[in-house]
């Protein structure tokens, strides 16, 4: 089989479940590449090694610039010219993109006496630029994944449109996003939509109430201001003055929770939502069962930012829990409208608050949405089918 290495910003880490999803799958058939941690990470995990880029490399940069500018002249003036000419989105992308160079200038040497077939970049960010610059310097044909984060937010990263241009292929995980990176010009057939996969199948006893005084809702998500938790706490709002009995749990950690925590209180809210932090996958899989109710209120950010199909979703479908999602974006995607969820706007509280009142009152004519929803979960988001389409899309570009 070809030899592979794929790229990561920081390997493993902790909320990124997908990611060690798919490498367990790969495993499985039988495909092994090696691992790149170019930011932090670990030496190793589960056993396999993982190549940590050591920062202090940083520091031969003074030779390797000088070598590479001579060696390469035009790729140099190409990338530098692009970079000049189009303003860095943010200093994150800013600290990434020359991270990902830095990587690629001091480690190019050595990879090209291990003789690799392709480089894939996990994120379009940093192990994206890392191997696009590989590509330029060594003549390592990549591969890179592009999921919402890395093309709507800030108009996208830094270098988007030249890695998109010489990728071999990009994978992504939902249409929306597919569908947006075919507006940058990018043809249909090097745009390889493979969806992110789940391995665990919860087993839910029953589809009864969990609690018979009340709702159980729940949400699972970064307290940023894509995942829309004031509308959230305003439909929550609602309910409580429609007197439809509830509690909300919401899991997460972020920049904005004081805030949410402030106008919960400020609602009048502090009986009846309750803010988790950040959980163990095993403890979130325990909620997900003991849930009758997932909400997910997905928006645009300011900055255009947004999700594709949130892990979370497919994994409470799986948990056989009412799956009620905002309507932007690439949510919805996971489930089928009104077969197997439900896709509301986030900004009309009050469609929310009444599919969740009819639910109260008559939870069991849900039963068979619910039923199906932990179906299209095992039908749609099988990880094994995840793992042999990423390794095929991989093969037949090394055996171009």
């Amino acid at each position: 089989m070809s030899k592979v290495a794929f790229f990561y910003a920081t390997f493993p880490r902790p909320t990124e479940t997908f990611v060690r999803r798919e490498l367990r799958a790969l495993e499985k058939i039988g495909f092994q590449p090696d691992l790149y941690s170019i930011w932090k990470g670990f030496n190793q995990w589960e056993g396999k090694n993982i190549h940590r880029f050591p920062l202090i490399k940083l520091w031969t940069l003074f030779f390797w610039i000088p070598y590479w500018a001579w060696k390469k002249p035009l790729i140099f003036r190409n990338i530098l010219s692009h970079l000049w000419e189009k303003p860095c989105p943010n200093l994150q992308n800013w600290n990434e993109t020359f991270l990902g160079l830095g990587f690629a200038l001091t480690e190019a040497y050595g990879l090209r006496k291990k003789q690799y077939s392709l480089f894939h970049g996990v994120w379009a960010t940093m192990p994206t630029t890392a191997a696009f610059a590989l590509n330029k310097l060594i003549d390592v044909p990549f591969s890179m994944g592009a999921h919402a984060y890395d093309v709507f937010r800030t108009g996208g990263d830094w270098l988007l449109t030249l890695k998109f241009e010489h990728a071999s292929f990009i994978r992504t995980s939902s249409l929306s996003t597919a569908r947006r990176i075919e507006e940058w010009g990018v043809p249909a057939d090097k745009v390889k939509l493979i969806r992110r996969g789940l391995s665990f199948w919860p087993v839910r006893e029953n589809f009864d109430l969990k609690d018979t005084g009340r709702l159980e809702l729940l949400s699972v998500g970064r307290l940023v201001e894509k995942k829309g938790y004031h509308h959230q706490l305003e439909i929550a709002n609602q309910m409580k003055n429609e007197s439809v009995p509830f509690r909300l749990r919401i899991v997460g950690g972020g920049p904005m929770k004081n805030e949410l925590i402030k106008e919960r209180n400020r609602l009048g809210l502090s009986d009846y939502v309750e803010f988790l932090g950040s959980l163990s996958q095993k403890d979130t899989r325990e909620l997900y069962l003991n849930s009758d109710v997932f909400l997910f209120t997905g928006v645009i950010a300011k900055n255009g930012d947004r999700d594709g199909i949130p892990n979370v979703i497919p994994e409470a479908m799986s948990a056989g829990c009412l799956i009620v999602s905002s309507c932007f974006a690439g949510a919805s995607e996971a489930f089928i409208e009104d077969v197997s969820g439900f896709s509301l706007n986030p900004c009309q509280p009050r469609e929310w608050v009444h599919l969740l009142r009819d639910f109260w009152l008559n939870s069991k004519s849900f039963v068979p949405i619910r039923k199906r929803a932990v179906q299209h979960s095992k039908d749609a988001f099988n990880v094994k089918r995840t793992a042999n389409s990423i390794s095929e899309a991989i093969i037949s570009e090394c055996l171009k």
